[in-house]
C-alpha cells in the first residue's frame, strides 16, 4: 500500500508539473496535464492545439552545401511544391533582391536541391562566385496550391569542389530607434555568431556570439549621411541611413504613415503567408522616393488570430520581408492591432460557441511578448496593467508588458506618441473569461498617456504632436459595430477576473478626447487604421458623436481637431457606412493608400497617394 501511495503521489505531482499557472486575470480559465481549458460548468473544453507542421527556423536554417549546390530539408514532409530561386547582387543597386532564375527546383516531403554548378554558372553568374568563391541566394517556397509561403536566403562559399552554407542574415539590417546621435541596427543571422558594423571607421560589435542583433550606435553628428557595413562572417554589406536633426531644428522634412497590411486578395505576393507583400513593397518604394525620414504603421501588420508560435513568427518575418529592402535605410515603426492577436481558443461545440484569450506564459508566449521578439522599438512606455485598481494580485506580476507596444519618440519638432487599443485583447466571450476589449484602453495606459502628454506640452524641442492608434475613435466603414463606438452602446468594457470597468467605451474615449484635445495644445491629429480605407475626419465640438438616449456627461471639446484612418495598406477594403458624424467625413477612398506628412516649422500639409498607382488621393494643410 505503500508503494501505490507513494506512486500515486509522484503521478499527482507530475501531473501539476505539466500544468501551467493560470494569470489572475483569467476566470473560469485551468490548466492540467491535457492542457489549458475552459470550465463551462461541469464541462471542460480544451484550448485548440497549435497543430505545429513546422518549424520557423527551420525554413531558413534548411540548406547543406553540396558538389553541386545547396541542398534544402526543411523538416516539413507535409510540404509539396516548388523553390524559386535566384542570386542577390549586393552591389547593383541599393535594395538587394533576388533576381529569379528561370528554372526551379521541385519540393517534395519538405526537402528539394539547387543546383548552382549546373544552372548558376558561366553567363548567369551575375555576382561572380565562380572567381570570389562565394555568394548569396534567395529562395521562396510555394506550396501546391500556389500559396506562398516564404522568402529567404542563404550564403554560400565554394572551395575544392564543394559549396558550404555560410552564417547568413536572414533578417534586417533594420534601422531603429533613429535619433540625432545615432539608431539602434538589428539583423537576425541563421546561427550564432560574433557579427559587427563599422561607421566612419569605428567599429561597433556583439559582446558575445547571437542570432538576434541589436547594434546601438549614438556617437554620431546630426543630419548626416553615414554609410555602415555589416560584417557577418567574410560577408560584409554596405547601407546607409541619416541621423535626425537636432531636437528642435525645425527643419522642413515629410514623414508616412499607414496601416493594415494582412493579406488581401487577388494572388500572387498580395498574400506571402499572412501579409500583402505587393502593396507593402510599393510602400515603402514610394516613402523612399519622398525622401520620408520614417514611416509609423500602426496595426494589423500580418493575418494574426493564431494558436502557433511558429506560424506567427512566419507571417511577422513576411512583412518585414517584404519592406526590408527599404529599412535597411529608414525605419519602419510598428504599432499593435488586434490582428497581432495570438491566442488560446476554445471552441464549445456543444454550445455553438468559441471562447478566445490572449496566450500565456505573458511574460514570454504571449501576443505582447511576441511582437516585442520580432522588432526592436521604444521602451519608455508604462509597464503593464498591474497595481492598478483593477489588479486581483498587488503582489504580483499578472498582466502582460506595455513594452515596446505603447512608446513615444520623437523626429525634429514633432512627437509620435503610439498607443496599444488591443492590449490584453479577448477576441470573444471575454464576460466569460476576463479580457479587455477591442478598442479600449486601459487604466495605467491613459495614465501613462496624461503624463506623456503633459511633459511634451512642456518640451520646447516640439511643437507638434501626433497620436497612432490602431481604432479610430470615429469608426467610418467596417468597424461602426465596434472600435470606439459599438454602435452607440456604452455597456461595452474591459473584464478582469470577473469584475467589469466602472467606464464603458464611449466614455472612455471621452476621457482620451480631453486628454488629446482639451487639455493640450499641440496635439494635431489622431492616425487610425483598423477600417481598411482612407478618409480624413474633422472632429469639432458641434460635430454629432452620441448615441440617441445617452445618460452620461457628454464632452464638450475646446477646438477643432482631426482623424485621418489609413487602414488602406493592402487588407480587404471596407466600405463607408452612415454614422452620426457622415457629414464631417472628407474623401473617404477604398484605394491602396500611403499618407505623406509634411512638416515644415509650424506648418503640417498632408498629400495621400496610391502607391500602386502613384495617383494623388487627397491633398490637404492641417497647420498654417
Amino acid at each position: 500500500m505503500k508503494i501505490l501511495n507513494t506512486i500515486a503521489l509522484l503521478l499527482t505531482t507530475f501531473s501539476l508539473s505539466l500544468a501551467q499557472e493560470i494569470p489572475a486575470v483569467y476566470s473560469n480559465i485551468g490548466s492540467d496535464e491535457n492542457g489549458v481549458f475552459l470550465q463551462m460548468e461541469n464541462r471542460r473544453i480544451y484550448a485548440l492545439k497549435a497543430d505545429d507542421q513546422f518549424k520557423f527556423e527551420d525554413l531558413y536554417t534548411a540548406a547543406i552545401g553540396t558538389r553541386e549546390g545547396l541542398s534544402f530539408d526543411f523538416k516539413f514532409p507535409e510540404l509539396n511544391g516548388t523553390l524559386y530561386y535566384g542570386f542577390i547582387n549586393y552591389n547593383d543597386g541599393k535594395h538587394p533582391q533576388p533576381v529569379y532564375f528561370r528554372e526551379s527546383s521541385p519540393i517534395n516531403i519538405g526537402i528539394c536541391h539547387i543546383p548552382i554548378k549546373r544552372f548558376l554558372s558561366g553567363k548567369y553568374d551575375m555576382i561572380d562566385w565562380e572567381k570570389t568563391g562565394k555568394g548569396v541566394i534567395g529562395f521562396r517556397i510555394v506550396n501546391n496550391k500556389g500559396d506562398m509561403l516564404y522568402d529567404g536566403r542563404m550564403a554560400f562559399t565554394y572551395s575544392d569542389g564543394m559549396f558550404k552554407t555560410e552564417p547568413t542574415i536572414v533578417e534586417g539590417p533594420f534601422i531603429n530607434q533613429l535619433s540625432h546621435k545615432g539608431a539602434v541596427i538589428s539583423f537576425t543571422t541563421s546561427e550564432e555568431i560574433e557579427a559587427g558594423i563599422q561607421i566612419n571607421g569605428k567599429t561597433y560589435k556583439d559582446k558575445r556570439p547571437a542570432k538576434y542583433h541589436e547594434i546601438k550606435v549614438n556617437d554620431l553628428q546630426a543630419s548626416r549621411k553615414h554609410t555602415y557595413t555589416v560584417s557577418v562572417a567574410d560577408f560584409k554589406y554596405d547601407f546607409s541611413f541619416e541621423t535626425a536633426p537636432n531636437p528642435g531644428s525645425r527643419k522642413a522634412f515629410t514623414f508616412a504613415y499607414g496601416s493594415d497590411s494582412r493579406a488581401g486578395n487577388g494572388g500572387g505576393e498580395r498574400n506571402i503567408f499572412g501579409t500583402n507583400a505587393y502593396i507593402m513593397k510599393k510602400i515603402a518604394a514610394l516613402a523612399m522616393s519622398e525622401n520620408v525620414k520614417f514611416v509609423q504603421f500602426t496595426g494589423d501588420l500580418i493575418n494574426g488570430y493564431d494558436t502557433s508560435r511558429e506560424r506567427m513568427n512566419l507571417q511577422y518575418a513576411n512583412w518585414k520581408h517584404a519592406v526590408e529592402p527599404w529599412w535597411h535605410y529608414i525605419p519602419f515603426v510598428p504599432g499593435f492591432g488586434n490582428h497581432e492577436a495570438y491566442n488560446f481558443v476554445f471552441n464549445d461545440t456543444e454550445a455553438g460557441t468559441y471562447h478566445a484569450i490572449d496566450h500565456f506564459p505573458f511574460k514570454d508566449d504571449s501576443s505582447e511578448s511576441l511582437f516585442q521578439d520580432n522588432f526592436v522599438l521604444h521602451e519608455n512606455g508604462p509597464r503593464s496593467e498591474d497595481n492598478s485598481k483593477y489588479d486581483p494580485n498587488p503582489n504580483k506580476i499578472d498582466f502582460p508588458s506595455y513594452k515596446e507596444s505603447v512608446f513615444w519618440y520623437a523626429y525634429d519638432n514633432v512627437a509620435v506618441v503610439v498607443l496599444n487599443s488591443d492590449y490584453f485583447y479577448a477576441p470573444s466571450g471575454l464576460s466569460t473569461t476576463g479580457g479587455n476589449l477591442h478598442a479600449f484602453i486601459m487604466d495605467n495606459q491613459m495614465i501613462w498617456l496624461q503624463k506623456t502628454l503633459k511633459q511634451l506640452e512642456k518640451n520646447k524641442d516640439v511643437d507638434h504632436v501626433f497620436i497612432s492608434i490602431h481604432t479610430p475613435f470615429f469608426p467610418n466603414g467596417g468597424h461602426v459595430k465596434d472600435d470606439m463606438w459599438y454602435d452607440g452602446n456604452n455597456k461595452f468594457r474591459a473584464v478582469v477576473k470577473g469584475q467589469f470597468y466602472e467606464k464603458g467605451i464611449i466614455e472612455r474615449r471621452d476621457e482620451l478626447l480631453d486628454l488629446i484635445v482639451n487639455k493640450c495644445k499641440k496635439t494635431v491629429a489622431i492616425l487610425s487604421g483598423d477600417e481598411h480605407n482612407y478618409n480624413l475626419l474633422t472632429i469639432t465640438n458641434k460635430m454629432l458623436r452620441y448615441p440617441q438616449e445617452y445618460p452620461h456627461e457628454k464632452l464638450e471639446l475646446s477646438r477643432t481637431f482631426y482623424q485621418i484612418n489609413n487602414g488602406a495598406a493592402g487588407a480587404p477594403y471596407y466600405a463607408q457606412e452612415k454614422t452620426p458624424w457622415s457629414e464631417n467625413v472628407r474623401n473617404f477612398s477604398t484605394q491602396n493608400a500611403l499618407v505623406l506628412i509634411d512638416v515644415d516649422g509650424n506648418k503640417i500639409s498632408v498629400r495621400v497617394k496610391n502607391p500602386d498607382t502613384l495617383e494623388l488621393i487627397d491633398e490637404y494643410t492641417l497647420r498654417k
